[in-house]
């Protein structure tokens, strides 16, 4: 636990800097770190991967750098388009990553004795690692064209704070009640130790720590709205839906740990003592991150109709 705690502690020490500080050498420099975890996510999934499938040895390489290049183009994408409202980078993006499992199906096939299983693998470390994990990532850079204007204020700084909040809670509060009041398992085959009562719990306790982060991030603006129901109001769409990230949080975990078991593996990795690797490390951000960037995207297409 204590391991966990100082690693924790210095992660946060270097990542919270590079998201809070408004200023492009940060953006940068956040930008390389991202694209680094995702090459490294890569190695981790494919080394992880190749145990049960060692045909996948000959993508070793290959598949972690796609990741990296992928995730640069979905942090592009979302930062260019932020900018311009041009969502042609976005396109891009999925042209690239096209082209990647184009590239890995292409290589799979020339080696000798490889199956179906091999290349979904492979394609599946891709998308996992560049694309999900990438856009989860570029939260950082969000900055809605037409939302600015109305009572909600939402860039990347506060999404990216919002939605790790919202994590970090929900795992929390998992993690406390289903120790202490835990006593039915939610998927036993799949993660043994978590409870119905701990995801419960991890989801009133994400979704009550994002309402507070409406007006702690200052996203929502109280001001704005004289009459208490109408604050009422935004208070329970805020709850619903860090609700729902809530959910996304368990479900990436989830997710994970269903991967790790299909391969063998406690861990994906060991870079990040008490945690694991990067992977390990993120994996419920990776779905909480990439839908709240998708349905924030949606409502900014909708808003500008």
């Amino acid at each position: 636990m204590i391991k966990r705690l100082i690693t924790g502690a210095i992660m946060l020490s270097i990542l919270l800097p590079l998201v809070i500080i408004d200023h492009y050498v940060c953006e940068v420099v956040y930008a390389c770190l991202a694209v680094v975890m995702a090459t490294i996510a890569g190695c981790e999934f494919i080394n992880k991967a190749s145990i049960n499938n060692p045909k996948l040895a000959k993508v070793k390489v290959l598949c972690p750098l796609l990741s990296g290049v992928i995730c640069f183009l979905a942090l592009n994408g979302t930062y260019q388009s932020s900018d311009t409202g041009n969502y042609l980078y976005h396109m891009l993006t999925l042209l690239g990553l096209l082209v990647s499992c184009g590239v890995v199906f292409v290589r799979m096939l020339f080696v000798d004795e490889s199956n179906a299983n091999d290349i979904a693998n492979a394609v599946l470390g891709v998308v996992y690692c560049g694309l999900i994990f990438g856009y989860a990532l570029s939260l950082r850079y969000f900055k809605p064209l037409n939302i600015n204007r109305s009572f909600l204020e939402i860039n990347g700084t506060k999404s990216f704070l919002f939605v790790y909040t919202i994590v970090i809670m929900t795992d929390t509060f998992a993690y406390l009640f289903g120790i202490k009041f835990g006593k039915r398992r939610l998927c036993p085959k799949i993660s043994p130790k978590k409870s119905v009562e701990g995801a419960i719990a991890g989801v009133v306790g994400g979704g009550l720590f994002g309402v507070l982060g409406l007006f702690g991030y200052q996203i929502f603006d109280s001001g704005t709205f004289k009459t208490f129901p109408k604050i009422l109001l935004v208070i329970i769409i805020g709850f619903v839906l860090s609700v729902v990230i809530s959910c996304l949080v368990q479900l990436g975990d989830l997710i994970e740990s269903k991967l790790k078991r299909s391969y063998g593996v406690k861990d994906f990795g060991n870079l990040l003592p008490g945690h694991g690797g990067i992977l390990d490390r993120f994996d419920s951000f990776l779905y909480s991150g990439f839908m709240f960037l998708s349905v924030m995207m949606i409502v900014e297409v909708c808003l500008g109709l």
